[in-house]
């Protein structure tokens, strides 16, 4: 069974653009993100912003996340590198949502 995360963002004062642009670049790069998704392990990955766009929530799903983050840490593409920058320099951290329920056809 997979494993899924949902984790919360702020928006950095000022900073919401770079997040909002950064978006639709991984959109244009589509082919490049899943090929990076498929080296990590990652099954799944959306990003949805709030009603009040203050936050960002942000869904992931892979089968071990101890395994994807060191493939991450490890050997970084390209692509994921521009993505942990964007991340840092426009979003903060809120917390992890607890998941009640996770349901998977295979």
């Amino acid at each position: 069974m997979t494993k899924v995360k949902l984790l919360k963002f702020r928006f950095k004062p000022g900073s919401k653009q770079i997040w909002l642009d950064w978006s639709k670049e991984l959109e244009r790069r589509k082919e490049e993100v899943i090929a990076s998704m498929k080296k990590e392990g990652m099954i799944s990955e959306a990003c949805f912003i709030s009603d009040d766009g203050e936050f960002v929530y942000y869904f992931v799903e892979t089968n071990d996340f101890g395994k994807t983050q060191k493939s991450i840490e490890e050997n970084p593409n390209p692509i994921d590198i521009e993505h942990k920058k964007s991340r840092e320099s426009s979003l903060e951290f809120v917390g992890k949502q607890e998941c009640l329920f996770h349901f998977n056809i295979d």
